[in-house]
């Protein structure tokens, strides 16, 4: 099998061209590397891989004249029998299951851990992972099982079925809780949280329901409908959180201390960010969101290092929280 990652590419679209098709041409070859693997390849080269696959593979490819291309007789067996990953891939196979064991309580993460497992136990690089994972040492933040999040797997297999949830839901403002037939259309994580973004049946707005407040789960038999006027990017692209609120999308202008505005533009509290402004003490950051009480939570955690410049009704709102908090003592 060759080394370097790019022929093992060429010789994995050669392969899978020869399975799909009756004839192959070169030309062919070419045009699906460029188009699906952004690789620019010569017709020499393609000639020359054929012949190593042929001689390192036993891939039995043949040519016809006629056609002026390559094919494969009937009945090939499998000529890749196990997976080839480059030492590059197992690093980052590695890695993302290890940040996963934040949710090592959750049965179905702790199932993709598992997959992975068995692909590296595939390739046969068991002593090559044990040296990538005394390289890499790595310890996600970890986080408690919350209640409701044994539903994960149950709502992404669900969501195949494409037919309607159906669970009852406690709020938290009410003691009783209300059944709901329910069109799914995501599952979201927020701080640390899972929701359920769906549609009630007969409302044509949508609804986000904690996990954590869903009980007494099942699938209904009822189809879901096409709710094509719901794309997550759009619908949260000016929220800040979870919540979507009524109101308008106002410029939000922090100054925060230098030492803390430093840190916000290398992780930035919301995707919209932009820096205005960078003093020696200050930085000036502007966020574009409906301000809601997420919003007026984060605010208020970066204590006595941040200021609301604008808008001047988020000001106030500030100023009254922390008014109300100085009345506590």
């Amino acid at each position: 099998m060759p080394l370097n990652k790019n022929a093992y590419i060429r010789y994995r679209m050669i392969d899978s061209l020869l399975r799909i098709h009756p004839f192959v041409k070169t030309s062919t070859i070419i045009e699906k590397l460029y188009d699906r693997h952004d690789l620019s390849v010569s017709e020499r080269t393609i000639n020359k891989d054929v012949t190593d696959m042929c001689t390192e593979l036993h891939a039995p490819i043949e040519y016809n004249h006629s056609e002026k291309a390559y094919y494969y007789p009937q009945n090939v067996t499998e000529i890749f029998p196990s997976l080839d990953l480059h030492q590059d891939e197992i690093t980052a196979l590695t890695f993302y299951a290890k940040t996963l064991q934040q949710y090592k309580d959750f049965g179905i993460f702790e199932d993709f851990t598992n997959a992975i497992d068995k692909v590296t136990d595939a390739v046969r690089i068991k002593s090559t992972q044990s040296t990538v994972r005394q390289k890499m040492i790595i310890h996600p933040e970890n986080f408690p099982k919350f209640h409701g999040s044994d539903l994960i797997p149950e709502i992404i297999s669900g969501f195949d079925t494409k037919k309607k949830f159906e669970f009852d839901y406690l709020k938290h403002t009410s003691d009783t809780p209300k059944r709901h037939l329910v069109t799914p259309l995501l599952l979201k994580e927020y701080d640390h949280l899972w929701y359920l973004i769906g549609q009630i049946e007969g409302k044509e707005f949508v609804t986000i329901f904690a996990l954590d407040r869903i009980s007494n789960f099942q699938l209904s038999n009822i189809d879901c409908e096409i709710v094509s006027s719901f794309d997550p990017d759009h619908y949260f692209n000016h929220a800040f959180g979870i919540a979507v609120p009524e109101g308008e999308v106002e410029d939000v202008v922090l100054e925060f201390d230098a030492w803390r505005g430093r840190y916000l533009i290398s992780a930035p509290i919301h995707k919209s960010q932009e820096l205005v402004q960078e003093t020696e003490d200050k930085i000036t950051l502007r966020i574009k969101v409906i301000p809601f009480h997420e919003l007026h939570a984060k605010i208020l955690g970066y204590g006595n290092t941040v200021r609301v410049v604008s808008p001047e009704s988020l000001k106030l709102k500030i100023k009254q929280l922390l008014q109300d908090s100085l009345n506590k003592y």
